[in-house]
């Protein structure tokens, strides 16, 4: 292999324009290496903001299957509340009791985690990361919420077994039954919130398996006669 010894430079002149060359080589190295890397970033921010997006969607179809089964829960609450009157004034309660539950879905943070955990929310723009933090806490909160309010029904289900009435059982059954109101209310206002949130940043629910509310069965329904989506009964 030949090898070319530079020149000797004898002028000033000559100095600065192998120093431009130089520099030049350098900086258009840099602004190539800067470019291919900004190329990279804007790939990673696009698919991460693509499999964001269609969990947040997914969990708006989740808050949306839930509302179309809000009518259900409210009549189901209301006849829970004729029950514990009924038993409060020592009437005697129907011979077959089904309460059910209302539809309960996970609201899904695995895609938005995974993107912090890589760096790559730090790619979204202020805004961005702004929006997508208020969504998530709002998912949390509202999941949150749920799991409470299917602990609450669980609690009510006792009238299921026809327990013996007394003071303390009916004092704890209107607790439960206020509380069930409470958290159905909260319930809504998650999804309202979160709705709201989505459209702000262009995103609509998306849509998801549907599994039938157990609430919305009738009141007499027999435990062995109820099929639900996933074969599950509440317990």
């Amino acid at each position: 292999m030949e090898f070319h010894k530079p020149k000797p430079i004898h002028n000033w002149c000559e100095f600065l324009k192998e120093y431009a060359i130089i520099v030049l080589g350098v900086a258009t190295a840099l602004a190539a290496e800067q470019a291919v890397e900004s190329l990279h970033n804007r790939t990673r921010a696009a698919e991460a903001r693509a499999s964001v997006h269609a969990e947040i969607a997914r969990n708006l179809g989740y808050m949306e299957e839930r509302e179309k089964s809000e009518p259900c829960v409210r009549n189901r609450l209301e006849e829970v509340g004729k029950l514990i009157a009924a038993m409060g004034a020592g009437q005697k309660l129907p011979d077959t009791i089904w309460l059910g539950a209302p539809a309960g879905y996970l609201m899904e943070d695995g895609k938005y985690k995974s993107a912090l955990a890589a760096g790559n929310a730090s790619l979204f723009n202020e805004q961005e990361q702004a929006a997508y933090a208020g969504l998530y806490a709002s998912f949390a909160i509202y999941w949150q919420t749920a799991l409470d309010e299917q602990k609450t029904w669980a609690s009510l289900r006792i009238l299921e077994e026809h327990p013996t009435p007394s003071q303390a059982l009916d004092l704890q059954l209107r607790n439960d039954l206020q509380q069930a109101r409470f958290e159905r209310y909260y319930v809504q206002l998650g999804r309202r919130v979160s709705l709201a949130e989505g459209a702000a940043i262009g995103l609509k629910p998306g849509r998801v398996l549907r599994f039938p509310p157990t609430a919305c069965l009738p009141l007499n329904t027999m435990r062995t006669d109820v099929k639900t989506g996933r074969d599950l009964d509440p317990p």
